[in-house]
């Protein structure tokens, strides 16, 4: 198997809590992936087989995120589930990984940003999980690319609040470091990092592929996942929560959420 990371980079991780390993995927494999993006954002809603949520932004309502494509899509498939994407998360783990769920945040000129938060409150089922962010296009702090609050993945949950994100009073306090990105690059984090990003002020859209593993050894949940997601989605639908514009089982989107019968 192919070794993708160095002594410097594992010890990074270690200290930090995410990595950035530039020029992972070659141009024609950015080509191909820009593509498929373009593939599945064309799709008409279908929430039993597919999840599409929807944001305002100035010039209409927009894709904010898709999730769940996977089982439609072989050439998305192939990429997340097996081959170099698999093989460096198990390396950085030290243990064989398996796919827990999968996102693409499209983030279009005027979409939102998120809020201060870790992933391990929203991913349940499995204690740990690690993110591979996947640029496909440029993610700079004009644009909305990440935000990580380094080394404060050692600390468990930080502060949550009502919505499930870190309190504000203690985000503010945090030490920020901005992550951006270049088409190909990709960016590894523990759900235990504390990271945000703010709303895409340039006039170009900021597209990132995100696939969340975690360890076989804890078995395979992304069928459970979704099963999970969708009933809770009922549930915020039904009651009056005001949890119906969500996208997430946290409260962590900034944007302005249209849902698709509202249009």
């Amino acid at each position: 198997m192919s070794t993708y990371i160095k002594p410097s980079q594992l010890n990074f991780w270690k200290t930090n809590g995410y990595l950035r390993i530039p020029g992972f995927f070659s141009d024609s494999e950015v080509a191909a992936l820009r593509q498929w993006v373009a593939e599945i954002e064309g799709w008409e809603q279908d929430l039993g087989r597919w999840m599409h949520h929807y944001e305002s932004v100035s010039d209409g309502t927009r894709l904010s995120r898709t999730e769940d494509f996977i089982p439609h899509h072989e050439g998305m498939k192939s990429t997340l589930t097996s081959g170099k994407v698999l093989d460096v998360i198990s390396e950085l783990t030290g243990e064989p990984a398996v796919l827990y769920k999968e996102k693409i945040n499209y983030k279009y000129p005027g979409g939102g940003g998120y809020a201060p938060h870790q992933d391990a409150p929203a991913y349940e089922f499995v204690k740990s999980h690690t993110t591979c962010l996947i640029s496909i296009d440029e993610a700079t702090a004009e644009n909305g690319c990440l935000y990580f609050s380094p080394g404060r993945h050692r600390e468990g949950m930080i502060a949550l609040d009502p919505h499930g994100c870190i309190d504000p009073r203690v985000a503010e306090s945090m030490d920020w470091v901005a992550a951006p990105t270049q088409p190909g690059d990709i960016l590894l984090f523990s759900s235990y990092i504390p990271h945000k990003s703010g709303e895409n002020g340039s006039n170009l859209p900021r597209r990132i592929i995100y696939a969340v593993y975690n360890n076989l050894s804890d078995g395979d949940w992304r069928d459970k996942y979704y099963e999970d997601k969708r009933e809770a989605f009922l549930e915020y639908a039904a009651d009056e929560s005001g949890r119906s514009g969500q996208i997430s089982k946290i409260a962590h989107f900034q944007g302005r959420t249209v849902l698709k019968h509202e249009e």
